[in-house]
């Protein structure tokens, strides 16, 4: 079936229409009409949100091919003119080379009759100019008399004579102005400002070397402290294991179980009257700065494996501690404590050193009895254990309170008694509860 034909009679008023047809006659014009009635339908088209894709694809083709086929005449025709004009055989570009450079060509000859070796006019120039016959050539001439070498010769002669007093001046170092005494004079001020320099930079390094020393006596005298701290601590340490009738090793001069390792000061090894003898806990003390969480509990990690021990216990001295540990922190099985130097200077007691410890035996007791599958409330141990360090963040508050709030000191310190036969209450709770 033929495409479907629509006959149209148009009276056309728009001004721009009118002019673009008015270009043309007879047939052209009703096809150029044509064609712009075929352009506005496609731009309708594209205006509308459902556009003929398959208009717009034909008409993309007859574009392409259109473009093609020009694309092809015109290579055909820029390879034919191309050809006409670069061919060897006749084309116009090697025929106009070969007549100006060719061997008979203008630009040859005109060369040639310049600067040819035989009869070229700049040989000929330059050989009247600069030849052995030329007025140069004669002056140059060694054998001439009257030649310009001689005449050098001689000038220069007389110029030695006439200033062989002046030149042994110049090198002379008796004369002042000489110029090997000004040499001389300015040798000795470079040497001078070098001497200069050199002893500015040894009292610098001096200076740095004095600094330098100074703080590495000042690292020592902080290890020093550092040792001091550990020393003093085992001693209340002692006590207190003594008390539980556990027993105490100061080890921190001796080597542990993984590669040589001095990591873990003190180690605690629960006695028989507890309910898991045997079995270690393992303290690290420090008075040093530098630590961070961290670095706090991986070095806590590596006592507790160099010691072989079940619970780990870090030791600062208060105001040393990592700021998110406070005074008593629990982190998983392991504790983070400050002792607090002038108290334990006095005797007096280690509260958050001790909970930890007893904490930790009773930790370890719990879990010995839950191995041996004894019936153990493990949520009531857990909550006892909450209530003894929510005990102990109050303890450490109020004891931060005792140094700045004199005026209230003896009502704080009963505060302290409380909290600390609370701690007491619950530890024992705690070892009740365990068969």
């Amino acid at each position: 079936m033929g495409e479907k034909v629509l006959h149209l009679e148009l009276e056309i008023a728009d001004r721009d229409i009118v002019r673009f047809l008015e270009q043309f006659d007879g047939e052209e014009r009703r096809s150029k009409a044509l064609e712009a009635l075929k352009v506005g339908v496609i731009a309708i088209q594209s205006a509308s949100p459902t556009l003929d894709t398959r208009i717009v694809e034909e008409k993309f083709r007859e574009v392409q091919a259109r473009i093609s086929t020009e694309v092809e005449q015109f290579r055909e025709d820029l390879r034919e003119k191309l050809e006409c004009y670069f061919r060897t055989d006749g084309g116009a570009v090697p025929a106009l080379f070969e007549k100006n450079f060719g061997e008979e060509g203008k630009i040859s000859r005109i060369l040639e009759s310049w600067f040819g070796s035989e009869g070229g006019k700049l040989a000929s120039l330059l050989d009247g100019r600069v030849g052995p016959e030329s007025f140069l050539g004669r002056k140059m001439d060694p054998s001439n008399r009257d030649g310009l070498s001689s005449q050098v010769e001689k000038a220069v002669e007389d110029l030695l004579k006439q200033n062989s007093a002046q030149i042994r001046s110049a090198f002379s170092l008796d004369e002042e102005g000489s110029a090997l005494s000004l040499l001389k004079r300015s040798l000795r001020e470079e040497i001078e400002k070098l001497q200069n320099t050199i002893a500015n930079h040894y009292a610098q390094i001096t200076s740095a070397l004095a600094s330098e020393r100074s703080r590495i006596a000042e690292a020592e005298k902080g290890t020093g402290k550092g040792r001091d701290f550990e020393e003093a601590l085992y001693l209340p340490l002692t006590r207190m294991a003594t008390a539980l009738e556990d027993d105490p090793e100061n080890v921190s001069n001796v080597k542990g179980l993984t590669n040589n390792d001095k990591v873990g000061d003190f180690v605690v090894k629960l006695g028989p009257c507890s309910r898991a003898p045997g079995r270690t806990i393992v303290f690290e003390a420090k008075k040093q700065q530098g630590y961070n969480m961290k670095r706090t509990i991986e070095e806590l990690e590596r006592a507790r494996k160099n010691r072989g021990a079940d619970i780990g216990i870090f030791v600062f001295c208060k105001g040393y501690e990592p700021p998110e540990a406070g005074d008593f922190c629990r982190t998983g099985n392991d504790f983070i404590v400050t002792v607090d130097e002038d108290m334990m200077e006095k005797g007096q007691r280690l509260l958050f050193l001790e909970a930890a410890y007893k904490v930790a035996r009773t930790l370890i007791a719990a879990r010995t009895r839950e191995e041996e599958e004894s019936s153990i409330d493990p949520e009531f141990i857990r909550s006892e254990i909450e209530s003894i360090q929510m005990a102990l963040r109050n303890a450490s508050d109020i004891r931060t309170k005792v140094g700045t709030i004199r005026n209230s000191a003896d009502a704080i310190e009963k505060t302290m008694s409380a909290f600390e036969e609370k701690l007491e209450t619950h530890l024992g709770n705690i070892s009740k509860a365990i068969p």
